[in-house]
């Protein structure tokens, strides 16, 4: 059951919803420079149609370990990449993604209630990050917002 739920493809709304995330970093400028992302088929799909957005492509590192993720393990995903990209966007299931973000809030009453609208597809979580990946924890994140689709 693992392996059909690894090669599931996204559904149309699914790939519109992704579509709407990358054209909306590129309405407010956000520029990409790397991609962190389940080697899952519906994770890669996902990447595929928020890249198709993008006006410049970012690198894209697909990881065997993020699909079905903990929090834990995605921290730990971030951990290993490099130090240069200054902006990623990681691509990863529930519930991992989503007690990750949590997390990341730390005391942050007001992200903490953000938050708990939920992680439909497609939604995306903003932190900004002091210090390299190998350092993000709730100390070195800070909510910027929360934009379900």
């Amino acid at each position: 059951h693992a392996e059909r739920d690894h090669d599931r493809p996204l559904t149309e709304e699914g790939r519109e919803a992704a579509r709407i995330v990358g054209e909306t970093f590129v309405r407010e400028g956000l520029v990409l420079d790397a991609a962190l992302a389940s080697t899952a088929k519906r994770c890669r799909e996902t990447w595929e149609c928020v890249s198709s957005a993008l006006e410049a492509p970012a690198d894209a590192s697909f990881d065997d370990s993020l699909y079905n993720s903990s929090a834990q393990g995605l921290l730990e995903g971030l951990a290993a990449v490099d130090d240069a990209a200054q902006t990623l966007l990681l691509v990863a299931h529930n519930p991992g993604i989503s007690v990750l973000a949590f997390e990341l809030a730390g005391s942050d009453e007001n992200a903490s209630q953000i938050l708990r609208a939920g992680f439909s597809p497609a939604t995306t979580a903003r932190f900004e990050i002091d210090g390299a990946w190998s350092t993000v924890s709730p100390r070195t994140a800070r909510f910027l917002r929360f934009d379900p689709i």
